[in-house]
């Protein structure tokens, strides 16, 4: 089986969609897929923001996101998890930085991991960084 991973740094919403659909189709088309979500992008998946809407917005396409209602990127993800082999991670630093637990965020996430773990999963595979 074919491998993919992607880091996800940037909260950016655009962004977040772009991984969270590119994701979802690799697992779906019977790709392992990590997704390891660190720095700002793990600010997006607090309970809070995602109630909110509170994210940021780059441009057109993440306003019309918003606006028509389309899927989110936490939706993606875990339809891709529903539908084929797809794991999501949380980064330990991240989460120590902005002093939060797992619970306080929406329900994506499979494992807390740390860089070191990380790159143990996305061994032999290719990893994009967004």
């Amino acid at each position: 089986m074919e491998r993919i991973s992607f880091v996800l740094a940037s909260d950016s919403l655009e962004k977040m969609h772009a991984v969270g659909l590119m994701a979802s189709v690799a697992a779906v088309s019977q790709m392992e897929v990590n997704v390891f979500v660190t720095m700002n992008a793990v600010t997006a998946f607090r309970k809070s923001t995602v109630e909110k809407k509170g994210f940021k917005v780059d441009g057109e396409i993440g306003r019309h996101l918003l606006e028509k209602g389309g899927p989110m990127f936490y939706d993606l993800l875990q339809q891709g998890k529903m539908m084929g082999s797809l794991k999501v991670y949380a980064c330990a630093m991240a989460l120590e930085l902005v002093g939060e637990k797992l619970d306080e965020f929406v329900p994506v996430f499979d494992e807390v991991l740390g860089v070191a773990g990380f790159l143990g999963k996305a061994e032999g595979g290719q990893v994009l960084f967004v």
